[in-house]
This record gives C-alpha cells, sequence and structure tokens, in this order.
C-alpha cells in the first residue's frame, strides 16, 4: 500500500517483495537491473491519480504484467544453474506462505503440490467472418478497453512452421486485468498445422485462454487426466508456448507459459 493513495493496493506489490527477498541470492546485479526497468513503469502507475483508472493505465499495467511474466521465467533459469540458491529456498517458502496468509488465490490446499503454478484467466479470443475492426471498436469504445499494440504478441508468419501459423488480422484490448484478443477467422489452420483444434476458425468465441509458468508439467497433467491437446507449440505466438483442448462441453480452452528467448 502506498502512502497518499488511501487504500489502493498494487496488483505488483506482492511480485515486488518475492523479487526483492529473492535478489540477495540470486545473481544481485542481474536481479537489480530488471527491477530498475521495473521502477519507471510503476511510478508512471502509482502517479497516475484520481480515483479510477487513468486514461492509458490499464495498457500500461498489462505490459508491466507481460514483463514481470517473463523476469519470473529468467529467475526460474538462474536457479536452475545456481544450487547454492537452495540455501535460501526455506526463506523464500516462508515469504511466499506470509504471502498466501494475506491472499489465498495465490494457493489454495488442492493445489499446492503441482509442479506448475495455477492457470489464471489472461485473454478471450473472439472470431468474427468479418475481421477485427468492427470486434475492436465495440471493445475499445463501447467497453472503454485499452487498445494494446500488436507489436506486444510477436506472431509466427503462416509461411513460417510448413505453414502452421496465421497471417489474418488481430487486435488486443485489455481492462489492466485480462484481455480480449479479437481474430478474423482463419478456416485453414487445422490444414496448415495437421492439428484438430482450430482456435481461431469456430466463434464467436474462439477460446478462452489461461496462462501458467511451467507449460511441459501442465502437459504431464492434461496426459494424467486423459485430456487430448493439439500441442501448437510458438506456432501462433513466438513467445508463448500453447496447448490447447476442449472442456466437457466443447469450448476450446487454450493453457500456455511464456518463453524465453536465449541472447
Amino acid at each position: 500500500q502506498v502512502k497518499g493513495s488511501a487504500s489502493r493496493v498494487y496488483p505488483f506489490d506482492c511480485a515486488a517483495v518475492v523479487l526483492l527477498l529473492w535478489s540477495r541470492e540470486l545473481h544481485a546485479h542481474k536481479m537489480r537491473a530488471l527491477l530498475v526497468r521495473l521502477r519507471p513503469l510503476c511510478a508512471r502507475q502509482l502517479c497516475s491519480g484520481g480515483s479510477g483508472i487513468a486514461r492509458g493505465a490499464a495498457l500500461e499495467h498489462a505490459k508491466l504484467r507481460e514483463q514481470l511474466e517473463g523476469i519470473k521465467q529468467r529467475m526460474k533459469k538462474l536457479e536452475a544453474v545456481n544450487p547454492a540458491l537452495a540455501a535460501a529456498e526455506e526463506e523464500v517458502e516462508a515469504a511466499m506462505r506470509l504471502l498466501t496468509g494475506r491472499d489465498p488465490q495465490l494457493r489454495s490446499g488442492h493445489n499446492s503440490a503441482d509442479a506448475f503454478s495455477p492457470p489464471k484467466l489472461h485473454h478471450v479470443n473472439v472470431v468474427s467472418q468479418k475481421g477485427a475492426n468492427e470486434l475492436l471498436e465495440f471493445y475499445r469504445d463501447v467497453m472503454k478497453m485499452d487498445e494494446m499494440p500488436a507489436e506486444l504478441f510477436p506472431r509466427t508468419s503462416a509461411a513460417t512452421q510448413g505453414g502452421a501459423g496465421s497471417d489474418v488480422p488481430i487486435a488486443f484490448t485489455t481492462d489492466g486485468h485480462m484481455q480480449m484478443h479479437l481474430a478474423t477467422q482463419d478456416l485453414g489452420v487445422p490444414h496448415r498445422s495437421g492439428m484438430a483444434i482450430n482456435p481461431i476458425g469456430v466463434g464467436p468465441v474462439g477460446h478462452i485462454a489461461y496462462r501458467t509458468d511451467d507449460i511441459e508439467a501442465f502437459k504431464r497433467h492434461l496426459h494424467a487426466h486423459g485430456v487430448f491437446f493439439s500441442d501448437y507449440g510458438t506456432r501462433f505466438a513466438k513467445d508463448w508456448h500453447q496447448v490447447f483442448f476442449l472442456d466437457p462441453v466443447g469450448t476450446i480452452i487454450e493453457v500456455h507459459s511464456v518463453i524465453i528467448h536465449e541472447a
């Protein structure tokens, strides 16, 4: 909580606390550099003023969440190659237990032993035969969501990976927490990709998407429950590993994790 902001608590507070706790044991100079990159974004968010969400704040918040996910993945890589970090495990776990006590939604009893983080709602994909512009105008102008630059979502061209990607227009909006991905229908995806599930072929709801931190562990979880899935990898999004499957009534579900590319 920040002085002068009444009782407003910002979503990145808990994550920042964890990052600071871990920075003592992780390569300090690397972690400090990552935190320095976040501070300007945090400052702009905190200084927006007013009781509502300032213009553009939702977009800024969504950008911050995407950057934070990348930081989490870099932290996992650092832990994997630094055995000495195991000595800090109990301290980190104690900090997480404290945070969980304050916010039970972070982890509940039935999923505390899972190897992956509980999938969190990330976006809803809506498909239109008419193209993305009509949908964009509605969610931006009627629902008052912020439009997100397409550059935030590097896509894989249909000309690459054996033609398994898609080049149809897609627009993106956010309310600062979840996103809407507004897609033009593409019926050729299964033919080009050889996959059984087409996430942008049937509308109006193309799919509902969730994010986890370990897509390989989640795939093993799906196998254990006998859930068939189409593993698209990075065919659609260069920075996400995506899998798609059906819920019991036929809704297409996406689960993805962020991919960190080596420099």
